[in-house]
């Protein structure tokens, strides 16, 4: 019996010093995914959501899953062309007026923004739900809980927060967008638009028309503003 013993327990020596072995890459590669935090993201101005090299998931170990919360919100829902920002980027495109002759024939892309914008809003609050929820069940130390936080606050936060300040005003005008569009187009007799410029043919149309051109103007200067502001934001450059 005591030959069988030996070897048995001289085996549990040697699982119990595996473990320990295994256990102790866990501060090297959290030292690592920190430096990566720290260096790619926070040291760096605006938003960056860098992907991982092979090299780095080997050395970030179970860590790889923690950064993953950040990257999958960036990459916005499954199945949609783009992350987030790029979305936006396309809606604004989409709805970009070049001249009120453009406007005036246009009317169902303006549409179209209205109802992607409603479906980006969307599409943020639960890129963010599910982003907060993941975040939620982490267990971190102390000193990676610190720079995670900050990370999380810059690519994900921050992200949502700026995208969503930007749909109200670009509803907006859109709106206004429409109503200019509509005029013109119930209007086409007593008006001449060429290029930028719209001139109404009596006086009666032009009392009609200057409110709108004025709304649509102002709420078009509010959205450059804000579009600006919201790229300098994502990219670091300041105004």
């Amino acid at each position: 019996m005591n030959s069988f013993a030996r070897p048995l327990a001289f085996l549990g020596i040697l699982l119990c010093l595996a473990l320990s072995a295994c256990g102790d890459q866990e501060p090297s590669q959290r030292k690592e995914f920190i430096e990566f935090l720290q260096t790619r993201i926070l040291d760096k101005p605006g938003a960056h959501v860098p992907q991982l090299s092979g090299n780095q998931k080997d050395a970030f170990g179970p860590y790889v899953k923690d950064y993953a919360i950040i990257t999958d919100f960036a990459a916005g829902p499954t199945g949609e062309p783009g992350n987030l920002q790029q979305r936006f980027s396309a809606i604004m495109a989409k709805g970009s007026i070049r001249s009120m002759s453009d406007l005036a024939s246009r009317r169902e892309d303006l549409v179209a923004v209205q109802n992607l914008i409603g479906e980006l809003g969307g599409a943020i609050d639960q890129a963010l739900a599910k982003a907060n929820d993941a975040k939620a069940q982490l267990k971190q130390p102390e000193d990676l809980k610190a720079v995670f936080d900050k990370a999380y606050e810059r690519d994900v936060t921050n992200v949502a927060s700026s995208v969503k300040q930007m749909l109200p005003p670009v509803q907006d005008m859109i709106a206004a967008a429409l109503q200019l569009s509509d005029f013109i187009a119930s209007h086409k007799d007593k008006l001449e638009v060429t290029g930028m410029m719209i001139t109404a043919k009596d006086q009666k149309t032009l009392a009609s028309l200057q409110p709108l051109l004025n709304d649509f103007n102002a709420k078009g200067q509010a959205v450059m503003a804000l579009q600006q502001k919201f790229r300098s934001s994502m990219l670091g450059t300041g105004n």
